[in-house]
């Protein structure tokens, strides 16, 4: 009666040394428990012994690398024989070293799962003794049941969400709504209770901070306080959420869980001039009132849906708003690119799954995940979703059109025309041209200065500052050719005087080019040899008329009419098309020549040079062109080969002028039609997607199929899809599977995430992984209600703020009671409203509101408070400016992950190279120091107290008012005012609204 034996009889098999037996075990009254709990009849495998196999065993024993060699998943494999013999034998528990080991206490061992009870292991006793009969085709997984170290498929985020009816109130207990009804029930059971209402205006803050992230102004405090209607906070939540503002609020929020970014990361860190396309997608989407489920559908598919538009297809930057390693994907081996791409891949879905399911199905990528009922398979069927999606093509970054089909080939039809006419008039104006004067527009050279100076006769270009620059003709360089000017230099750096030039092909040639010698060359790069020295030193401050002649044979050089080179020359190739012709000494660096160069011409026959030459040029038939540097007019010099006065002159620049008109008109016309451009990657038919073992790209298993997750409750991850279909198909399908009312997690992720926006923490504390480490709601009913709730109102993010801040949950004070805080002192059941400090981006809005400075221009092009350098990777270079350019809200800030502003960095602003759903808030004195001494919070309180002058007297007393008021949204108690009149009287009212900015009352949400 006090002790079992269990004897093994002679003739049975020894024991594996790796199991033993016990052979006796004191039990105590066990003996009798078990025979009272004896099941009657036969024992059912299915229903009486799995659940033990499943919570105690296979989470050890199963797969491939089962722990001792046992597979206790299917009946071959647990009656399989290892090789010490079989663990079970049928017909012989006393033969059976497994029920030994529950037996004895060994397995499973201590700390891993709860100990079997003596009504499980008889149970185990009787099934063999019965035969151990399993069903042939029952495969046991660790998934079938949520254990105290994993989930299950039952585990609670993968039901289906059921509408609960709201429980009965307390007895004297009020709600607004029914989340009050769930959440004080919950007090209830936990002995606590509401706190009471906050006062108006702190709930007008409260909202107000909430729903824009802009403090109230004092005229809507006034307002607001003076409307004792009913409806009054209904209708000022109504106001909020019309405002502009709501979506950059919510947007911001939506921002941080995907991990927004405007820069690649990683070494080169390039910038993205074009991904605020999709911020602004999201601002308008939540201004709009968009459906969340089309909101989801748009960033997965919005390129591929019916009727897509700019907006949809903008939306799906979504999918490349991540990091992306150029360097591996651009510039490594095949092997690096792949291992790249895998990576880029994993963040792509970690991305989609976080956001969008609250799952971590990114590490599940070399193995069965851990912790939540997510086989292996199941990331390779997503990865086969997006493997068509691409950030850039190789070097190629991610810009593309955001114009749906349809309009782009509406538009190229419009374009078309348009384009033809542009190539016309294009040609009729270089016609038109050959038949005029050039003209040589003056520039700066190296130093900013397009001053004249002296010259040999009037004015002349100054050699170290100035140069001259027209459209080059073929005439100017192409024998028979005799170039001819005045030139003067005082060192013997090196400048130009005379340069014709190609920037796309770098195709030149260089005519009296001070090398630094002193004296001046030819160079002309088709011909050999290619330079020719003048070998005559004229760096003497003195004026010299300098001449080449070119018959296509030979060079002449000549100084103040004295030939001093003859040079052969041979043409080794056809000289390639030049673009400009550069008059003057310019150089691209300021290296110190001092030098002019005045009259030029050119002449396309070989000119006599004699030394009695003219001090100024004149035009003769030959002349094709001819600057003199005195006939300046508006900043351009006239070629003086042909006479502007005569009739042919006059009609051609008539006609230029009418031709010009036109092409201005044509080319804005075809500008104005240019697409708009999105950072949205690209997209390509993909090839097979197998799954990779261990996560080793050496190491392919079998092929997948599109399809979603296996594991919910009643919604089939079967998308329908072939292995090989296109495409454009497989994110549409699995957008529609996303937003299914059957999936159970897209709803209960969304009103978690916004029940931690307004309250500052999810009911799942994990607002992006609903799994089994993120824990279990702590009112899972209020939950499922919310979740319902948002499905019910057709996704209606609106509908969901407003239910929520008109609870009473929200709307009471944030007053701290010792008593409750005893029992809850983190708030999980919501016996108040937590304070929170203001995000890093409302404190820097909230200054410039205050201090009236802040930009509201909406939408376009990121702010960019930083200048670029780049040299291998790309820096930024952070400056603080009072241009208004720069007080646009901080959401229109340029997010690249490397730029950081120092005082964001301070109040726990993100980096964007990680998804943040949940900030961390820090209280630090780098903080503190920021708020005392950064530049950008010191300008904004002397603007501040500039826009306390012009509203308050100069008493004072008036001024301490009217800054509290602005910052606080409250008057100034009696406490407050003297001390504060005192501070400004003393130390100034910039002083004073500095202290404001830097006090608690400002940072803090009440």
């Amino acid at each position: 009666m006090w002790a079992v034996i269990l004897y093994r009889p002679p003739d049975t098999p020894s024991m594996p040394s790796a199991l033993p037996i016990a052979t006796a075990c004191v039990l105590g009254v066990l003996g009798t428990t078990l025979n009272a709990a004896e099941p009657p009849g036969r024992v059912s495998f299915e229903r009486d012994v799995a659940p033990l196999f499943r919570s105690a065993c296979i989470g050890c024993h199963s797969g491939s690398d089962a722990k001792g060699g046992l597979d206790l998943t299917t009946t071959r494999t647990a009656m399989a024989r290892g090789d010490d013999g079989p663990r079970i034998v049928p017909g012989q528990p006393a033969a059976s070293p497994l029920l030994d080991r529950l037996i004895d206490g060994s397995m499973p061992p201590k700390g891993k799962s709860p100990r079997p009870t003596a009504v499980q292991i008889e149970r185990v006793r009787h099934w063999i003794q019965q035969g151990a009969a399993w069903p042939p085709r029952l495969k046991l997984s660790r998934y079938d049941m949520t254990t105290d170290r994993w989930a299950g498929r039952d585990w609670w985020s993968l039901q289906p969400i059921h509408r609960p009816a709201p429980p009965p109130l307390p007895n004297g207990l009020t709600a607004a709504n029914p989340i009050d009804r769930f959440v004080q029930a919950k007090l209830a059971e936990h002995r606590l209770t509401v706190n009471p209402p906050t006062d108006r205006r702190s709930f007008l803050r409260r909202v107000t901070f909430d729903l824009l992230g802009l403090p109230p102004t004092p005229g809507q405090l006034e307002n607001f306080l003076a409307d004792p209607a009913p409806d009054a906070s209904r209708r000022l939540v109504d106001r909020l959420l019309a405002s502009p503002h709501y979506g950059e609020r919510w947007g911001r929020h939506w921002l941080d869980v995907i991990g927004y970014t405007e820069s690649d990361g990683f070494e080169h860190d390039k910038f993205r001039p074009h991904s605020w396309r999709y911020r602004d997608y999201v601002v308008s989407s939540f201004n709009d009132g968009l459906p969340y489920d089309e909101f989801v559908r748009q960033q997965l598919a919005g390129d591929v849906l019916p009727n897509p538009s700019r907006k949809s297809i903008a939306a799906t930057g979504f999918l490349v708003s991540g990091e992306w390693d150029e360097v591996q994907h651009v510039g490594s081996s095949k092997s690096e690119m792949r291992r790249a791409r895998e990576e880029e891949l994993a963040e792509m879905i970690g991305t989609v799954s976080g956001t969008f399911l609250g799952l971590t199905v990114h590490c599940c990528r070399c193995h069965d995940h851990k912790f939540d009922p997510l086989p292996q398979v199941d990331y390779y069927r997503i990865r086969a979703i997006f493997d068509g999606v691409d950030h850039s093509r190789g070097s190629k970054p991610g810009n593309r059109s955001i114009l749906s089909d349809a309009e782009a080939k509406e538009i190229a039809q419009t374009k078309a025309p348009l384009i033809a006419r542009q190539n016309t008039l294009n040609t009729e104006l270089a016609q038109v041209r050959q038949l005029l004067p050039s003209e040589a527009t003056l520039k700066a050279g190296s130093q900013p200065d397009k001053t004249l100076v002296d010259g040999q006769h009037g004015k002349a270009l100054n050699a170290a500052h100035t140069y001259a620059t027209l459209p080059s003709k073929t005439s100017y360089h192409q024998p028979p050719l005799t170039v001819e000017c005045w030139g003067l230099a005082r060192t013997r750096n090196k400048f130009n005087v005379f340069v014709a030039n190609n920037p796309k092909t770098s195709e030149h040639w260089e005519l009296y080019s001070f090398t630094g010698k002193g004296d001046f060359t030819v160079y002309m790069p088709a011909y050999k040899p290619a330079t020719i020295r003048s070998g005559v030193v004229i760096t003497d401050g003195r004026w010299h008329y300098l001449a080449m002649q070119f018959d296509g044979k030979s060079v002449r050089l000549f100084v103040d009419g004295k030939q001093v080179r003859h040079q052969v020359v041979t043409r080794i190739r056809k000289p390639g098309p030049l673009g400009t012709l550069d008059l003057g000494a310019y150089s691209p660096e300021p290296v110190g020549c001092d030098g002019a160069v005045d009259d030029v011409r050119i002449s396309n026959f070989i000119r006599p040079i004699t030394r009695d030459a003219p001090k100024a040029f004149t035009a003769d038939k030959h002349t094709v062109g001819l600057w003199n540097f005195d006939a300046i007019r508006s900043g351009h010099f006239v070629d003086g080969s042909r006479k502007p006065g005569s009739p042919d002159v006059q009609e051609a620049r008539r006609l230029e002028h009418r031709l010009t008109d036109q092409l201005q008109t044509v080319t804005t016309q075809i500008a104005s039609l240019a697409p708009p451009v999105g950072y949205i990657g690209f997209r390509h038919q993909p090839g097979a997607t197998h799954v990779l073992l261990r996560g080793d790209i050496k190491a392919q298993g079998p092929r997948v199929t599109p399809r979603g997750l296996s594991s919910l409750a009643d919604l089939s991850g079967d998308l329908g899809l072939p292995a090989d279909a296109p495409e454009a198909q497989r994110r549409r399908r699995f957008a529609r599977w996303v937003t299914d009312g059957r999936n159970p997690l897209t709803a209960r992720v969304m009103a978690n995430r916004i029940w931690q926006f307004h309250f500052g923490a999810g009911l799942a504390r994990n607002t992006s992984d609903l799994g089994f480490n993120g824990g279990r709601p702590t009112h899972p009913q209020l939950l499922d209600w919310l979740a319902s709730e948002l499905i019910r109102s057709n996704w209606d993010l609106k509908h969901m703020h407003r239910l929520m801040v008109l609870s009473t949950t929200y709307r009471q004070s944030s007053a701290t009671r010792p008593k409750a805080a005893a029992r809850d002192a983190d708030n999980r059941w919501l016996w108040r409203f937590t304070p929170r400090r203001l995000e890093a981006e409302v404190v820097r809005d909230a200054m410039l509101a205050v201090s009236g400075e802040l930009n509201s221009t909406m939408y376009g092009p990121s702010v960019q408070p930083f200048t670029v350098t780049v040299f291998n990777t790309h820096f930024y270079h952070l400056f603080d400016s009072p241009d208004a350019r720069f007080n646009r809200r901080t959401c229109y800030r340029a997010n690249v992950i490397t730029g950081r502003d120092p005082l964001l960095d301070c109040f726990d602003c993100p980096s964007p190279s990680v998804a943040t759903p949940q900030r961390r808030t820090t209280v630090t004195p780098s903080q503190a120091l920021a708020l005392m001494n950064n530049s950008f919070v010191l300008r904004q309180a002397r603007l501040f107290a500039d826009r306390v002058r012009r509203l308050a007297s100069g008493s004072p007393g008036d001024q301490a008012d009217w800054a509290v008021r602005l910052a606080f949204c409250r008057p100034a108690t009696r406490g407050e005012r003297t001390p504060l009149a005192n501070l400004i009287r003393n130390h100034g009212l910039n002083h004073a609204c500095w202290a404001l900015l830097n006090s608690s009352e400002f940072l803090y949400s009440p």
